[in-house]
């Protein structure tokens, strides 16, 4: 997803890495939206789709903790404000529009006034989290800068034992959500880079340590499902696969660590293609898209116990990326741009009252002071 920052120069490993993100969101996707339907028995078909579910917050969390990293290069603006809630609403619509013509299921009141509002009514949950944390994030700044090593450590080892540890206990209240997250995942970021900390001497041995984290979550996963089909009763808890999951946020900041010191020279080829990441998400996570895209188009399902499911999989999950990639630079091409130009024009002409200056003013010291 677009870094909600003013960037010079795009440092491309973490650019690779915000690619790798979006990827992981689609596997993701793949899993959860392709309608499979499991007979009581655990298969490898079954263990490969819940190895590609495992790993869609891992690359929420990734994208969050892009933008904590890039903290110190944060400003509150109005154009890019408005071009994110832009690209919401247009996708938003452009979705509603289809689920009309094709006269989706999924065509009801709550979910045609979600696509109207899709910010305020949450039809994106990571949209609005991620645009919330952009309004944020001058404060956030001022926050980390004034703060001493000392207690920004206090303050995040509070955190995570509040909403990681302890909220991954059964019938715990901490009152957690994917917004109180995100913002303990972007000051780790924001951590990494004040004081930059590696995590280990090198790549080498964070690798080791990625494969082992994702070695046991599939051990427990599949630990969980050979309980779940000798006792149906057994509930199904993916505590170690949530978003605040104590295992998730040690891979997400070991494999942030690893992209962090590759050295990778600026790529024009590669910061376009991770600029149009936000744009892919919100393609393929539409409500109105994901039954054409993954029951209609990729077809998963229908591999359930077929050997080609893996071939299914990486083919449909590459597919998805590169046409939503392709969507994404049109529509920014065609609509996204032509509405900012013409928005701009008019927010200038207002611009000009006295009122506006003054408010304006008030509002941008506010933040970024």
């Amino acid at each position: 997803m677009e870094e909600g920052i003013v960037l010079t120069k795009r440092n491309s490993n973490l650019e690779i890495l915000r690619i790798i993100a979006i990827v992981m969101i689609i596997m993701h996707h793949y899993a959860i939206y392709s309608g499979f339907l499991w007979e009581n028995q655990i298969t490898i078909n079954r263990i490969i789709i819940n190895f590609f579910q495992m790993f869609g917050k891992l690359g929420a969390c990734l994208f969050i903790m892009i933008s904590g990293y890039f903290y110190d290069r944060s400003e509150f603006k109005i154009k890019k404000f408005v071009t994110l809630i832009l690209q919401v609403f247009i996708y938003s619509i452009i979705g509603l529009i289809i689920g009309i013509i094709t006269n989706s299921q999924k065509l009801n009141t709550i979910n045609i006034l979600k696509s109207i509002l899709p910010t305020t009514l949450g039809l994106y949950w990571f949209a609005s989290c991620y645009i919330l944390i952009y309004i944020f994030t001058p404060i956030f700044r001022r926050i980390i800068e004034n703060i001493s090593k000392k207690h920004f450590k206090i303050i995040l080892t509070e955190m995570i034992i509040i909403w990681c540890a302890l909220a991954n206990i059964p019938k715990t209240m901490t009152f957690v959500n994917d917004f109180i997250w995100f913002i303990v995942i972007y000051f780790i970021g924001a951590y990494v880079k004040k004081y930059n900390c590696n995590f280990m001497k090198d790549n080498r041995n964070r690798i080791k340590y990625v494969i082992l984290v994702v070695i046991v979550m599939n051990v427990i996963m599949i630990g969980l499902e050979l309980l779940f089909v000798k006792k149906p009763i057994f509930p199904k808890i993916y505590y170690f696969n949530s978003i605040n999951s104590p295992l998730v946020l040690i891979l997400a900041i070991l494999i942030f660590s690893i992209f962090k010191n590759l050295n990778v020279k600026n790529n024009n080829i590669v910061n376009k293609v991770a600029s149009a990441s936000f744009g892919i998400y919100l393609i393929h996570e539409n409500i109105f898209f994901r039954n054409i895209i993954w029951e209609q188009i990729v077809q998963g399902s229908k591999y359930v116990n077929s050997s080609f499911l893996i071939l299914n999989a990486i083919g449909g999950v590459i597919g998805v990326f590169l046409i939503a990639m392709v969507i994404d630079f049109i529509v920014e091409k065609l609509i996204i741009s032509s509405l900012i130009k013409i928005i701009s024009k008019i927010y200038y002409k207002i611009k000009q009252t006295n009122t506006y200056i003054k408010l304006e003013n008030e509002m941008i010291e506010f933040y970024n002071n």
